[in-house]
């Protein structure tokens, strides 16, 4: 009885500290995916590791930053030699801007209001360029799939099917409804009147 007491108070203390390494472990890898997600890829601006999942608005600003340049990253292989050069600028503009909200979060918060509106002004003019640019895209894909679509609707439509073929209609002779109640007589055939009928 001893024995098995032991043995699970043993058990107890081995899960405990496999469930605390665990822990340990999980804590360290959200928090390495948090500091990764708060920097921009491609642009060296040393920002808050807070920045990640905060809501403050230097925070919000700078993920807006990171979400248009993750666009126009998605879109890079598609864009033609004109677009490089528009690509360059708008990298480089959320630089500066990323640059800039680092400079506002340290400011105290009296002082933050007026150059947050026009960093949020500078971000949503860099939001509008880079979706023109992700968006405008020289390949003719857009061209090519209604081509496709026309072509495949063309050749994928049946022949209209062509009427069937029907006895011709045959009206049955037409009858004259009796005038009263009675019965009528048989028409004879040929054309002479015909007798008056008994009161």
């Amino acid at each position: 009885m001893e024995t098995i007491l032991i043995l699970i108070v043993v058990a107890l203390v081995v899960f405990l500290v496999i469930g605390g390494v665990f822990a340990i472990a999980l804590a360290r890898s959200a928090k390495k995916q948090l500091a990764a997600s708060a920097s921009i890829p491609g642009i060296d601006i040393a920002v808050p590791a807070s920045w990640a999942g905060s809501h403050d608005p230097e925070a919000r600003l700078h993920r807006r930053i990171r979400d248009a340049l993750a666009a126009l990253d998605a879109t890079a292989g598609r864009s033609g030699a004109a677009e490089i050069d528009d690509r360059g600028r708008l990298f480089v503009s959320a630089s500066e801007l990323d640059e800039r909200l680092v400079a506002i979060w340290s400011l105290p918060a009296n002082a933050k209001p007026g150059p947050l509106a026009e960093v949020e002004r500078g971000v949503q003019a860099l939001e509008s360029g880079a979706q023109t640019v992700a968006l405008s895209s020289g390949d003719g894909a857009v061209g090519r799939a209604e081509a496709t679509a026309e072509h495949i609707d063309r050749f994928s439509r049946p022949a209209p099917a062509a009427p069937p073929n029907l006895p011709p209609v045959v009206e049955p002779p037409a009858t004259d409804p009796p005038a009263t109640g009675r019965a009528a007589a048989p028409r004879s055939t040929d054309d002479s009147p015909e007798p008056p009928l008994p009161s």
